[in-house]
């Protein structure tokens, strides 16, 4: 049975086109080992792309209301979005209000599965629905880091060096 790539991307990003002829020359040389049926062996991995992946389902309401988020940045995020937008911060890919789940994030790195949370002063009345929010996504393999908005105003540096220290293993 000949090796084909498989049409799902690499849970570990994309790798060269070199990459790719060396792994295409190890399953030709050992054909004893038949590839696993798509989807098995993925694991944590194939969970999270269900639920943070760019081909999960979205409900229609929680994807307009996130495109409506997009277009109404409170002025923090305005301000982080600046700072973490195009790979600016350690050449990292982040997203802004990103489905995950049923709920939207405020900012996520699909590498990393770190998600950034931006508190204003309503989360000071829904810190129960804030905590079993938190509990899920954590729950879910994903780490979740949040900030206050008066963080982000007065000490924009402290905060990018905390993302950073995040994106790091």
């Amino acid at each position: 049975m000949e090796y084909q790539p498989s049409p799902q991307p690499s849970p570990f990003g994309r790798g060269s086109q070199e990459e790719e002829k060396e792994e295409n020359k190890y399953h030709q040389q050992d054909k004893s080992c038949s590839p696993l049926p798509e989807g098995e062996g993925l694991g944590v991995r194939a969970e999270i792309l269900k639920l943070a992946g760019s081909n999960r389902q979205i409900p229609k309401v929680l994807l307009e209301r996130a495109r409506k988020l997009r277009k109404q940045q409170t002025p923090a995020e305005e301000i982080l979005w600046e700072c973490l937008r195009n790979r600016r911060l350690l050449n990292t890919k982040f997203r802004r209000q990103h489905n995950i789940g049923r709920y939207i994030t405020d900012f996520y790195c699909h590498e990393k599965l770190l998600i950034i949370e931006l508190d204003g002063s309503i989360h000071a009345n829904q810190q129960a629905e804030d905590f079993i929010r938190e509990n899920w996504l954590k729950s879910n393999q994903f780490t979740v880091i949040r900030f206050s908005n008066e963080q982000i105003f007065n000490d924009i540096e402290l905060v990018l060096h905390s993302i950073a220290q995040a994106l790091i293993p």
